[in-house]
């Protein structure tokens, strides 16, 4: 007989994610979205101690990354297979599975880490010389010869490193469809003298050209969003610029020298596009103490801003007043600023965070915003209240841990809508928000009701007849046609209090049936009523 493999373990690894492990050693990922940080020294996934029994590992479609050590040191593994649904693969994923012969990266994987196969079974059977994994250039491998030249094979999307204090080096080629060069790519490369960077190129990673020496030549895109704390620290280059505010292009580096940092006001020249990590702060390879960051009180920054990259004012702490331009929609820079009590944030930022230990005593969240990130107001021990718009869909992990003052959340939806967010839990991280009072805009207590409906056909045009009842508030009505389980047409008119009558008409080419909803809004779409099918 043959029996089949049986379910010895299993559980949850991510908002949407869920792992399996099978009595034949084949560990299964499925779901949708990433699979959680791990946790403690070792970066521990709910799998890790189960580590000696994980032969093979299938990520199913629908899972976009892999993170930090989610599989180091895993030495039994002798298989992977990645769905063409993974984005990044982080650092050290699977470093030192011994046995690990055969890596294949999907075209969906967007960023693959340094070090994410060290030490593996495929790596050391791959030849000396440059070594490529999928659609990047993953590490150099063995002695590299005198007066080496490097020519980036085209397709090549991402450098994950492997060129660190490669003194042969001396000129690197880049092809047009690089987008990121990951952290200390070129660190210590004495042989480089120029280099032209790539006109797709959108991420400079950590210290990626540190430490060049006579690297004096620097040609830069227009395209970047992304530059890495210390990326050409120590560079002849960096080391001919005068004092004050370093640029590069468009670009904000970093300050440079002891009058500028202990400036009272700092004006940020217009045309500026983008603010590199630590621009401001704190490390002292840029000359700064570690935890005191520029001195300014005051921050001016010129409207031409789109990119302000994390930590970018962190450890700035007598920064008490900063404007931030409309049109950023990433905002994670200001962790440690312990003067700063107050903030206007555009109503462009998205994804918001980085106030870790600040002064804040209340903040206002804009409309925009879906995401507060990891830590982001966590040990803000004058945080009292905030305000939460109803667009939040996501509160990540220790985003308000230890803001111990925090008595009072008001929030610009429903009860409903609050109880949908996706709030991190783990380790009670957040119970400060949870522990206090969450006051609701607006809760709706008299739901409207259709009571009838009813629908005639003219040629192509369908005429809907609806009456409603208990309407004491605006919402909208809206009538579905489907052809075929497609949407066909739509059509929504606005429900005004005591309304009980609506006629709509709408065409379609023989559309087989129809959906009616009441929602409380276009924007929130919160369901008011059990929606009505018609068949046509």
């Amino acid at each position: 007989y043959i029996y089949a493999a049986t379910v010895v373990d299993s559980g949850t690894c991510g908002d949407n994610a869920t792992w399996s492990l099978n009595s034949s050693g084949t560990l299964t990922i499925s779901g949708t979205g990433e699979i959680y940080d791990g946790y403690g020294e070792n970066a521990e996934q709910p799998w890790y101690d189960l580590k000696d029994n994980i032969k093979s590992v299938v990520i199913n479609y629908g899972i976009t990354n892999i993170p930090f050590a989610a599989f180091r040191d895993f030495q039994n593994i002798t298989s992977i297979s990645l769905s063409n649904s993974i984005e990044r693969i982080e650092l050290e994923a699977f470093i030192n599975c011994t046995k690990l012969s055969d890596v294949s990266i999907p075209d969906s994987c967007k960023y693959l880490a340094n070090d994410a196969f060290a030490r593996t079974k495929w790596y050391n059977n791959q030849p000396n010389g440059v070594v490529y994994c999928g659609n990047f250039l993953y590490t150099y491998k063995g002695t590299m010869p005198s007066n080496t030249s490097i020519n980036v094979k085209n397709g090549t999307i991402g450098i994950c490193g492997g060129f660190y204090n490669e003194s042969n080096l001396v000129s690197v080629t880049f092809p047009n469809t690089l987008e990121y060069i990951d952290n200390r790519a070129f660190s210590y490369c004495s042989g480089l003298t120029s280099i032209t960077l790539p006109k797709n190129l959108k991420s400079i990673g950590t210290e990626a050209f540190s430490n060049c020496q006579n690297l004096k030549s620097i040609t830069f895109p227009d395209n970047v969003e992304f530059i890495g704390l210390l990326a050409f620290s120590d560079t002849a280059w960096y080391n001919n610029q005068p004092n004050g505010l370093v640029y590069l292009n468009n670009w904000l580096l970093t300050l440079k020298g002891d009058t500028i940092k202990q400036a009272n006001t700092i004006t940020v020249k217009n045309n500026t596009i983008g603010i590199a990590v630590n621009a401001f702060g704190d490390d002292k390879n840029y000359g700064y103490e570690n935890g005191d960051g520029a001195h300014a009180s005051t921050i001016n920054l010129p409207n031409s801003i789109k990119y302000i990259n994390d930590d970018a004012f962190s450890y700035c702490k007598y920064l008490t007043k900063i404007n931030i331009p409309d049109g950023i929609e990433t905002l994670n820079c200001f962790d440690y600023c312990e003067s700063l009590a107050s903030i206007n944030i555009p109503d462009s930022v998205k994804t918001l965070g980085g106030f870790y230990d600040t002064a804040l005593t209340s903040i206002t969240i804009p409309s925009n915003v879906t995401e507060i990130s990891q830590s982001a107001f966590a040990y803000c021990a004058s945080l009292k209240e905030i305000q939460i718009p109803s667009s939040v869909a996501k509160i990540d992990f220790a985003a308000f841990y230890n803001c111990e003052a925090l008595t009072d959340v008001y929030y610009s939806g429903t009860k409903e809508q609050w109880d949908k967010i996706n709030i991190d839990t783990r380790y009670n991280s957040n119970a400060p928000l949870l522990n206090a009072t969450i006051h609701f805009a607006k809760e709706i207590t008299n739901k409207p009701v259709i009571t009838s409906s009813q629908v005639t056909k003219a040629s192509n045009t369908y005429t809907f007849n609806i009456n409603v009842s208990k309407v004491t508030s605006d919402c909208e009505l809206i009538v579905v046609l489907y052809k075929n389980g497609k949407v066909s047409n739509v059509k929504t008119t606005t429900l005004t209090s005591n309304t009980t009558n609506k006629t709509l008409r709408l065409t379609a080419t023989n559309a087989d049936s129809a959906k009616i909803f009441i929602w409380d809004s276009l924007k929130n779409m919160i369901s008011l009523c059990n929606a009505v099918t018609k068949n046509l």
